[in-house]
């Protein structure tokens, strides 16, 4: 993939709290990719290391002492410092997709769900919702990682796409009435409304659980027609293979062989009979006459 080409649909970051599957906003195009990638560029390169390799050999021409031998180490130095900052500068765009920890937090998290979404996201929801949400962003990228892709209604998965980021970016905002179900479930005599919260999550995650059934299915399709296809291969891969096997065949080259023993035979007994050589240690010893 290009430095200049959005990430894929779904790929793994590393984070402060280790690697993280992201599933990336379907709405982000290549043009404000690219336009991330220029500014994320020019940050890093503009950094205290970068000016300082700028004003160094500024103020040592301009004081006049760069034929001094300090003059000149300090321009070296600062030659250095200006390389250092440019290849960190290359290094984080080329890594912005992927490199995320970082002191200070990254171009691509100061608005939290605008870009991607990672797992990690959905930790405080409970288990049941963060696991719910790992495999909606695991059969996404499955969908359009698939080796079908040519078999299959080519919008399929850009929808599969866009139904899993509304979703999820609709879950996260069920965090506020999640917890004041529990709130609720903690409070004496307010049951009915805990009842009446729970049972509105629960519309919500089943809703939820029915999209992932939905993208569970087409993967399932798209899995089984991939080994349909990798059957195939394999079928046509070994009627290639027996076909070679025959045109190598070495069955004339056995039929030219067949006749040799026998006419190497026939001369070594004619040369031991000649030569009154003796017997071969095949052949059995002469009868003796019976008196």
């Amino acid at each position: 993939m290009s430095l200049l080409d959005k990430p894929d649909v779904v790929t793994v970051g590393d984070f402060a709290d280790g690697h993280d599957i992201m599933l990336w906003n379907p709405a982000l195009t290549t043009r404000r990719w690219r336009g991330l990638v220029t500014r994320a560029f020019f940050m890093s390169l503009f950094s205290t290391r970068s000016v300082a390799g700028l004003l160094i050999p500024a103020l040592v021409l301009g004081t006049g002492a760069a034929e001094t031998l300090g003059g000149a180490l300090a321009v070296v130095g600062a030659i250095v410092l200006l390389l250092s900052g440019l290849c960190d500068a290359g290094v984080t765009a080329a890594c912005l997709a992927t490199d995320h920890q970082h002191r200070h937090r990254c171009l691509l998290e100061r608005s939290p769900g605008e870009f991607f979404l990672r797992t990690a996201d959905f930790l405080h929801l409970g288990p049941a919702a963060h696991r719910t949400a790992g495999l909606l962003i695991d059969l996404t990228g499955e969908l359009h990682a698939t080796a079908t892709r040519d078999w299959i209604d080519p919008e399929l998965p850009g929808r599969a796409h866009q139904a899993a980021w509304d979703a999820l970016t609709r879950l996260i905002r069920t965090a506020p009435a999640r917890r004041h179900a529990a709130r609720l479930v903690a409070m004496p005599g307010e049951a009915d409304l805990a009842a009446t919260t729970a049972t509105a999550i629960a519309e919500f995650d089943g809703l939820l659980g029915e999209l992932l059934f939905h993208l569970q299915g087409c993967v399932t399709l798209t899995r089984e027609w991939e080994a349909k296809l990798r059957h195939a291969e394999l079928v046509q891969r070994t009627s290639d293979v027996q076909a070679g096997l025959q045109a190598a065949s070495i069955g004339p080259m056995v039929e030219v062989a067949e006749e040799l023993p026998m006419a190497v035979f026939a001369h070594v007994t004619a040369a031991r009979d000649l030569t009154g050589a003796g017997r071969f240690p095949w052949e059995l010893p002469a009868a003796e006459p019976v008196p």
